[in-house]
């Protein structure tokens, strides 16, 4: 009777009903629509959900409620332990497609016991965004080809840093806050907090290496010590006192809205460091969809290529089906980028982001990492102090 009441069935005209949960620009409306028309023997009814994850982490937890299909998002890692409430998507003929998408990606949606609970979505690409006209007066190069050429690594980026503070008096900086290093660094390394046996590694060498890359651009002072997603953040690069930043593709959509009035002046070019990831989600079916077998056809129609293309179109969801990222469809020449086909960059990054693993518990350990290191910013603490404050309490949490 539970698994009766969670399922969609058939309704009276025959139909399989099949039940999606998604939230707000995570996939396009009108390819939802779409759906019935490409599907005549099924009615899909799509809910966009609002607080999304606790909305499904109760339903899940209470066994009622749940759809057939679920939009998962980047934290898709967290539903690990919960694997046994998924369908394994290689059940139903997911490795047949397999090597039509980015490999990278694929692998975020399996758990460690080899159950794939995800199927690709859009991803998040990174490279470097930087304002031509500031670097041109600060004396550094503008040409993407050129500005890549010379920040090949964090230390050449924060060494270019610290002559642009000096050329430009201190009223402009190339790097909104030290956590955004971090962050970016942590988005294109091969080893992150655990291994596949979820060992705790947050500890170790290559971490420590991303803290002491963090808390040097924090102590040298060539932040702008301004904070994500505030309006702060919005005013200074609309002003000029944020020259770049490593953001991912959909930072995009964001930089155009915080600063219309630098239109023209940004270009895009590849991040010191290398190619790395940041968001993208995923679907899966619950097991306690009547239909699989159905819901997973949907969801390989959704995310065909051509798909992913008219998603990209739609919502700047970035491609994770290998073939799109070359669709002509992608590119194009943007105003607001100089003119500049960004997703040359973009994609090339989509192809070479590394294999690495997200363990369940990142949140609990990477918090206490980032507000530790706000502090040695914002007020002054000791790197020393703060990264071990950061160990303990990430050791606390585990142990929870």
């Amino acid at each position: 009777m539970t698994l009766a009441a969670c399922g969609e069935s058939a309704n009276a005209n025959g139909k399989i009903q099949l039940k999606l949960w998604y939230w707000n620009r995570s996939i396009d409306d009108d390819l939802i629509a779409a759906v019935n028309k490409q599907f005549p023997n099924i009615e899909l009814r799509a809910e966009k959900i609002t607080d999304y994850d606790n909305k499904v982490r109760t339903s899940m937890a209470g066994h009622y409620g749940v759809p057939d299909i679920m939009g998962i998002n980047d934290n898709i890692a967290t539903y690990f332990p919960a694997e046994d409430q998924f369908v394994d998507l290689r059940t139903l003929g997911a490795d047949e497609v397999k090597s039509q998408y980015l490999e990278w990606k694929w692998n975020l949606g399996v758990t460690p016991d080899g159950k794939m609970i995800g199927f690709p979505m859009d991803t998040g690409p990174t490279a470097l965004f930087y304002r031509a006209d500031l670097f041109e007066k600060a004396g550094l190069p503008s040409d993407p080809a050129a500005v890549a050429a010379q920040f090949k690594t964090w230390d050449d980026y924060l060494q270019a840093a610290v002559k642009y503070k000096e050329a430009m008096n201190g009223k402009s900086f190339m790097i909104d806050n030290a956590s955004t290093v971090y962050g970016q660094i942590l988005a294109q390394s091969v080893k992150r907090y655990f291994t596949t046996s979820n060992q705790y590694i947050g500890n170790d060498d290559h971490i420590k290496q991303m803290w002491n890359e963090a808390t040097k651009a924090a102590q040298e002072g060539v932040t702008a010590k301004i904070q994500n997603w505030t309006p702060a953040w919005n005013q200074a690069a609309n002003n000029g006192q944020i020259a770049s930043f490593v953001g991912a593709s959909w930072m995009k959509q964001v930089l155009q809205e915080a600063a219309p009035d630098t239109a023209g002046k940004w270009r895009i070019t590849y991040a010191p460091g290398g190619a790395g990831n940041s968001g993208g989600s995923f679907l899966g079916i619950t097991k306690y969809s009547q239909h699989p077998k159905e819901a997973f056809e949907v969801i390989k129609w959704l995310q065909s290529s051509a798909n992913q293309v008219t998603g990209y179109k739609a919502l700047q969801l970035y491609p994770s089906a290998i073939s799109a990222l070359d669709d002509p469809g992608l590119h194009q020449k943007e105003a607001f980028y100089g003119g500049q086909d960004t997703t040359t960059i973009f994609s090339d990054v989509a192809k070479r982001v590394p294999l690495t693993y997200h363990g369940p518990d990142e949140g609990l350990v990477g918090t206490p990492v980032t507000d530790q290191l706000s502090l040695v910013e914002f007020q002054n603490k000791n790197p020393n102090q703060a990264w071990n404050d950061a160990q303990q309490t990430a050791q606390r949490e585990l142990l929870r």
